[in-house]
């Protein structure tokens, strides 16, 4: 999402996560997707408090996909460290509650997320 086509006169997403909810609404959406996989940044010129913006955008998603009769889940790391504004733990205690699934890197991620798409299959 952080390329020319998504930034070309807005802000990046890291900063304005908006692009990015929109993004993960419609794909959450989609009958087939089962597993969304995404990282949570934190640091300096970024969102304040951007997993408080994702946990709710996943609350409100997996909750439609329940109405749906469907199980979705979410697959998260979060790249920073309690030092940033944001603080590591906070950020991550807020995607915690909403349902995610934290690992501790986005290989290790994107490894557990291609895990439940196989074992989804």
């Amino acid at each position: 999402m952080g390329e020319d086509e998504f930034t070309r006169g807005r802000a990046h997403p890291m900063i304005d996560l908006g692009l990015l909810v929109q993004r993960l609404q419609k794909e959450a959406s989609d009958p087939e997707v089962a597993c969304v996989l995404l990282d949570c940044i934190l640091g300096l010129a970024v969102h304040p408090d951007p997993a408080g913006i994702l946990a709710s955008a996943i609350r409100e998603c997996k909750a439609k996909a329940r109405q749906e009769g469907r199980h979705l889940f979410f697959v998260l790391s979060v790249c920073g460290t309690e030092e940033d504004p944001q603080v590591l733990s906070l950020q991550e205690n807020k995607l915690k509650e909403a349902g995610a699934i934290l690992l501790q890197s986005n290989a290790q991620a994107a490894r557990f997320a291609g895990q439940l798409c196989r074992v989804g299959r």
